[in-house]
């Protein structure tokens, strides 16, 4: 850790940028929080230096719930911090270097988080239908397996108008299996283009859905959220799950 930190103040980040930054790559997407109990920086100061890294491009972050969940960016834009004192100090760009391909060894499980996003309530649960729609591409086709009542109830407005709009514009096709308390909104969409639907004779509060390689499960419980994952086995085991149902289901 030492050494690393050394490296870092070689390419101008001070000691408690380099402490913050190494903790972000050693320990995955953090709020400032858990930096500062790991870190043991005072919260009054931990903004200024997060604020600076995210103008060395150094740290970047996105919100969930309204709060801010940082994480480190590549090791490799060090590099580009350093080119600036090449000339002076070739050196210690050599040590920098090799203190960013030590880094680079992190444990798969964080590594995994890039691929893993969590959305909590009704609005985050259209933040990731709205990730979905930008994915797919003309042609494409995707899979909605036990759609509850629930859903409907508090998304067929936002269904209607933002999803399926651009999904039939898109010429996306959709299979979707709805349980059996849901016909009337499954009569709706068997009436749209590139549309089929079937029915299950469950109840369930959860849905998932599958688009090329993402996965992605749904609750619409008393705090609904969703869980968006990217990663080809997921999906195709889930697809293939689908496949199995959609041959029980009703049309």
């Amino acid at each position: 850790m030492d050494n690393n930190i050394e490296s870092l103040k070689s390419a101008g980040l001070s000691e408690r940028e380099a402490l913050t930054y190494l903790d972000l790559q050693q320990y995955g997407e953090s709020q400032t929080g858990k930096i500062c109990e790991r870190t043991r920086i005072p919260s009054s100061q931990i903004y200024t230096l997060l604020s600076s890294l995210l103008e060395k491009g150094l740290v970047n972050f996105k919100i969930v719930n309204n709060v801010k969940v940082f994480r480190a960016s590549d090791p490799d834009s060090l590099a580009v911090l350093f080119e600036e004192k090449e000339k002076q100090i070739e050196e210690e760009k050599k040590q920098l270097l090799e203190s960013i391909s030590k880094m680079k060894v992190v444990p798969s499980e964080i590594s995994k988080l890039s691929d893993f996003k969590y959305f909590s309530g009704i609005r985050g649960i259209k933040s990731l239908y709205i990730e979905i729609t930008n994915a797919w591409k003309s042609g494409d086709e995707y899979y909605i397996a036990s759609a509850p009542l629930e859903s409907f109830h508090k998304l067929e407005g936002f269904f209607l108008d933002v999803v399926h709009k651009k999904r039939i514009k898109d010429k996306v096709k959709l299979k979707i299996i709805t349980n059996k308390n849901s016909k009337k909104y499954g009569m709706s969409r068997k009436k749209m283009q590139l549309t089929e639907v079937r029915y299950l004779d469950v109840e369930t509060k959860t849905e998932y859905g599958v688009l090329n390689d993402y996965f992605f499960l749904i609750s619409y419980g008393k705090e609904p959220y969703g869980l968006l994952i990217k990663d080809s086995n997921f999906a195709e085991t889930y697809k293939t799950f689908f496949e199995l149902m959609w041959g029980l289901a009703k049309a």
